[in-house]
């Protein structure tokens, strides 16, 4: 199957998950409580450096992955694609997410850049040295853990956090996050009550 079919098909499939799923209120999109406080950093994208101070002003979504995953990374980007689907012009351009790989020894900045791309421009896809990927996951209360697996086309699978944190106009962390069982229509309400857009 075409990477676009499979894709599509992601696409659908998080469609009629968040059908079947519990809905989850705007208000308690993320009851649980990070243990990280956050921060700035730098990391690559294959167009240059990304950090997250220059994108101040936009409400940042950050997701921590790797291109390898066989589930929760694809429909976690296919949901935020479908998210981002849905947003105005305007509300477009003051949110961005940020896709963090997990292992980054694979994941060069141009495998970033071309998975990416299969969900959606607003999604940029970062790299780099694995200790300064690990700071950032102790200052966002991340946790990841590297399996060998024998059955894996990789021989290892790589275990890891699958919430996706927010972090708001002025560069702070929320001190919640939006967990995978929040529907496309709860995280619009969430975000838009984030930009103050009315739409």
């Amino acid at each position: 199957m075409c990477w676009k079919k499979w894709v599509s098909s992601i696409l659908v499939a998080t469609v009629l998950q968040a059908s079947l799923t519990t809905m989850v209120r705007a208000d308690e999109l993320s009851t649980q409580a990070l243990s990280g406080h956050g921060g700035d950093f730098t990391l690559h994208s294959f167009d240059g450096p990304v950090s997250l101070e220059q994108l101040r002003g936009k409400v940042v979504l950050i997701f921590f992955g790797y291109t390898s995953c066989p589930d929760v990374c694809p429909t976690t980007l296919a949901s935020l694609s479908n998210v981002f689907s849905k947003l105005e012009v305007q509300e477009l351009e003051r949110v961005v997410a940020l896709f963090i790989t997990l292992d980054p020894k694979r994941d060069t900045p141009y495998l970033m850049k071309k998975y990416t791309g299969y969900f959606h421009a607003n999604i940029i896809g970062v790299t780099g040295d694995k200790r300064v990927i690990d700071q950032i996951t102790e200052d966002y209360g991340v946790v990841y853990e590297r399996k060998e697996k024998a059955s894996s086309s990789l021989g290892y699978v790589i275990n890891h956090t699958v919430d996706i944190l927010v972090v708001n106009q002025e560069g702070q962390l929320m001190e919640s996050r939006i967990r995978p069982v929040t529907s496309t229509d709860e995280i619009l309400v969430y975000l838009r009550k984030l930009l103050g857009s009315d739409l």
